[in-house]
């Protein structure tokens, strides 16, 4: 069977597509990432999130559908699972920071940003979502990737399909082997942005997904953070600098290590180990922790 890949730019990452078929099967992976990028993106004119965002503080209802409702409840579930540091209504408090991730705001600007944060704050009822302040913002992206990687995985394996590979950056999934019998192999990047892969892992019929400090990355003290911010002082989360886990979905993946990315390290490390998953973490003195591989 024909081996065919692409490679694409969606959800603000770069995306390769490797699938054991046609270009047929090709192309409708592609328009699936496509139809979910204009469906939950908040930089799309058109998206629920741009919808909800446009109408904060009106009081207005933005509808969710079914899948909405489904990807809402999930980013509720894992700022639970985060005692509600991750939170996606700090979408503004990146406005304190310029592109080179050094703040800009004042210590009153910053105050006065973290009234527009509070994830609990948005109501959800049966007339969609609304956000009751106007300037509150929020950008779900974190977990639209790894929801429209399994969406992806889950159109191929409908169709049949034996081997695929669906990688997006951080997030990854995969059906069965490569098609030649070899193993996907997935390189893990250094934390702090340097070119090399620190190692190379198997993913054969799993997801996975990684979380950390890379290149979009917060200067404070002169220390280096990655862009979460905390909902309660708007500062960089110290943290673990990075997190990589494997699961049955990408999905999954990506929750255990985000809620573990934004844990002080040791708990971040308690509560991965608690999982029962493969995960690979390393400490902010390059450390390497977990059961994934040795480094």
């Amino acid at each position: 069977m024909d081996r065919v890949q692409t490679r694409l730019h969606v959800f603000g990452s770069a995306c390769h597509l490797v699938v054991s078929g046609d270009k047929q099967l090709l192309e409708r992976a592609t328009t699936e990432l496509q139809r979910l990028e204009r469906k939950f993106c908040y930089y799309q004119p058109d998206s629920v999130i741009n919808a909800l965002n446009q109408n904060a503080g009106t009081g207005i209802f933005t509808p969710l559908d079914a899948e909405s409702r489904s990807l809402f409840d999930y980013t509720a579930a894992l700022s639970d699972q985060s005692h509600h540091i991750f939170d996606p209504s700090t979408r503004p408090l990146q406005n304190c920071y310029n592109k080179d991730g050094r703040l800009l705001a004042t210590k009153q600007q910053l105050h006065n940003m973290l009234k527009l944060v509070d994830w609990s704050a948005i109501e959800i009822t049966d007339r969609g979502a609304r956000l009751p302040r106007k300037g509150m913002l929020i950008d779900l992206n974190s977990c639209i990737r790894p929801y429209a990687v399994d969406c992806v995985r889950k159109l191929l394996l409908r169709e049949g399909v034996k081997h695929a590979l669906i990688e997006m950056e951080r997030d990854a999934a995969t059906i069965g082997k490569d098609a030649d019998g070899a193993n996907w192999l997935i390189d893990l990047r250094h934390p702090l942005g340097l070119q090399a892969a620190i190692a190379r892992i198997k993913l054969n019929n799993q997801g996975y997904a990684m979380r950390g400090d890379y290149e979009r990355r917060i200067t404070l003290n002169g220390e280096f953070f990655s862009r979460a911010l905390s909902p309660v002082d708007g500062q960089p989360i110290p943290g673990l600098l990075s997190v990589v886990v494997v699961a049955d979905n990408c999905l999954a993946a990506a929750g255990a290590a985000t809620v573990a990315r934004l844990k002080t390290e040791q708990a971040g490390i308690n509560w991965l180990n608690k999982l029962g998953l493969p995960w690979l973490a390393i400490d902010r003195q390059l450390v390497c922790h977990g059961p994934l591989f040795p480094c």
